[in-house]
Parts: structure tokens; C-alpha cells; sequence
């Protein structure tokens, strides 16, 4: 049932084509966040800015929690010009722009503000110009979050630890790449069967940011968690090229004004989160471990191995030389 809901929106969508209404534009905007994430907040805080400032020339209707599918289609739909906008993993951008998969490179930043230093300056620079070859306009980078570990079985203090455990991951090449250099049993299912998934036991363990874990009640079934932030998700403001190509110079400048300013709110809502849901989710009795996380980067190599060979040594080198340059 859920997939003919999906297929019937879909139809409505493309028979609708995208919304250009007489007196401006009518557009949509989809994701995967839940309605009580971060990403949502400043989604909202997107459509209205924007519609306030074109005085009601544009106007975005939001469409969270994959209400028009998954991750994949969302992205799809955007690139064929279905759906107007999205916020997108970079996981799923990957898979048409294969650069994205170096910001999961394991390790190779220090945190949040190293990574928005490469984000916002050279890495923007770098990818946008091939995300205009596949259909759309990169606006900015917005948050998913570094990642950490939860499992239902046992702490984990060392790698040693992970060997062995079903860990359930995105259909990402770097993540799986990474979490089987540790050990684990890799696992893929789809982030909206993630939740039941852990509730039933169909694996040990997944990874996910701690805002993610919490909004979701991942903690609920998995009682050790470990904070490893062994790679970083982004969610990519896109907008398919034909429908930024029709707004006039002005409209331009205000979206990319206002997907800047909900970048930043996403930001600072995910990390200001952060310590209070750790220490909330403590209070519930989870047990949350901070490792030292040498033994744990020492056991990338074959991980590394396997990006560079997925992304090409070139683009492996040049990740990790603009981390080098930006790093304090």
C-alpha cells in the first residue's frame, strides 16, 4: 500500500509538472528528515523566508519523513524535474556524482568546524559545477551530522569490539567500506524501515547521527552507543537547473541567501542538540562510550583503499588535501 501511496503521488506530480502559476511559482520541496528534526525546522524557516521576500512569488510547500519516497527517489524526481527542490544526502548524490562520496572519507576531519570550513569554501567550488552536469543547482550544504555506533549487544571500546556485529548502514559505499575495515557484518536497509528493523532485532546495530538516534528512539532497542564520529552525512540544498533558471536574478540571490541562513540554523539546532540528547538518553539508562579513537583510524586502510579505488585517486587526493589546507 505504501508503495501504490507513493507511485499515485508521483503520477500527481509529474501529470502537475513543476508549479509556475501565473502569478509566480508554487514549488515543491522534499525530504527525508522527520518532522521533529533539525532539517525540518530550517526548511520551514527556508519557505517562508523566501516567500516573505519575493512577497509571495514564490511560495514552497514542504514535504518531510520520505512522504513522496525514499532518499533515492526524492533525488531522482528533483534531477528529472518532478519535484522543484531537495535536501539530499550525499550518499545519494554520490551515486550521479561520484566526488560526493570523498566528505564520508573515514576520519579525515576533525569536527564541525573544520568540516564547514571544506564544505562552504573549497569543496562547494569543486562539486557544484558537476552537479549542474546531472540537472541541478547546488545551493549550499546543510547538516546530517557525524555518525556514531549503537548496538543492542555489548559496548564498544575497541575495534575488536565490532567484529561480528550485524550493522546496519545506508547503500553507501564509504560506510559499509568503513565499518567492515572495523569488523562488522554490514547490513543495508532502507532508512524508512530503519526503525522497525532495530525493534525487531533484524540486526545488532546501526549508525546514525546522536540527533537522528534520538528523534528516531533508536535507543529504545540499542543500548550501547558509541561516539566515534568516524564520518560526517551533509544534506545538499538542490534545485533542479531548469526551475533556477526561470527565477529572475533578484529571486536567485534571495534562495541562495535564504538556503544559506537555513544552513546555518540546521547547524547550530544539530549541535547545541547534541549534548543535551546524550545526556537525556544516559538518564534513560544507555550506555554512551567516548573510545579513544586511534585504534579505531588505524584499521582504515582498506577503507581507504576501496574509496580511492570508488572515487578515483584523483578525487581521493584532493579531498583530503583541502581538509589538509583547512585544517587549524
Amino acid at each position: 500500500m505504501k508503495k501504490l501511496g507513493f507511485l499515485a503521488i508521483a503520477a500527481a506530480l509529474v501529470t502537475s509538472g513543476t508549479g509556475f502559476a501565473a502569478d509566480g511559482f508554487n514549488l515543491k520541496l522534499a525530504h527525508f528528515g522527520a518532522e521533529s528534526h533539525a532539517s525540518h525546522t530550517a526548511a520551514k524557516q527556508f519557505a517562508e523566508n523566501v516567500e516573505k521576500r519575493t512577497n509571495g512569488g514564490i511560495k514552497i510547500t514542504l514535504y518531510p519523513n520520505n512522504v513522496l519516497g525514499g532518499p533515492p527517489q526524492i533525488l531522482e524526481q528533483v534531477l528529472q524535474g518532478v519535484i522543484d527542490m531537495s535536501l539530499s544526502g550525499q550518499d545519494q548524490l554520490a551515486k550521479h556524482v561520484k566526488l560526493f562520496d570523498t566528505v564520508a572519507i573515514p576520519f579525515s576531519i576533525d569536527g564541525y568546524e573544520h568540516m564547514d570550513r571544506v564544505l562552504d569554501g573549497p569543496f562547494k567550488e569543486w562539486a557544484a559545477p558537476e552537479v549542474e552536469k546531472v540537472g541541478a543547482v547546488m545551493l549550499s550544504s546543510w547538516e546530517w551530522g557525524f555518525r556514531q555506533i549503537t548496538n543492542s549487544k555489548r559496548p564498544i571500546l575497541t575495534p575488536d569490539d565490532v567484529k561480528g556485529l550485524k550493522i546496519r548502514t545506508p547503500p553507501a559505499m564509504a560506510y559499509q567500506a568503513a565499518i567492515e575495515a572495523l569488523g562488522g557484518n554490514v547490513q543495508t536497509i532502507d532508512f524508512s524501515e530503519l526503525v522497525m528493523a532495530m525493534r525487531q532485532g533484524v540486526v545488532d546495530g546501526q549508525e546514525n547521527p546522536i540527533p537522528t538516534i534520538y528523534d528516531l528512539k533508536l535507543y529504545e532497542s540499542q543500548k550501547y552507543i558509541t561516539i566515534v564520529n568516524y564520518l560526517y552525512s551533509s544534506m545538499v540544498h538542490l534545485v533542479n537547473n531548469k526551475v533556477w533558471a526561470r527565477f529572475t536574478p533578484e529571486q536567485k540571490k534571495i534562495i541562495q541567501e535564504e538556503s544559506d541562513s537555513a544552513r546555518l540554523l540546521m547547524r547550530k539546532l544539530i549541535r547545541e542538540a547534541e549534548a543535551s540528547q546524550i545526556a537525556d538518553m544516559r538518564s534513560k539508562g544507555i550506555r554512551i562510550d567516548s573510545p579513544d579513537l586511534k585504534p579505531f583510524q588505524d584499521k582504515m586502510g582498506p577503507a581507504y583503499e576501496k574509496i580511492k579505488k570508488n572515487v578515483g585517486e584523483a578525487n581521493f587526493d584532493k579531498w583530503m588535501a583541502m581538509a589538509a589546507a583547512t585544517r587549524k
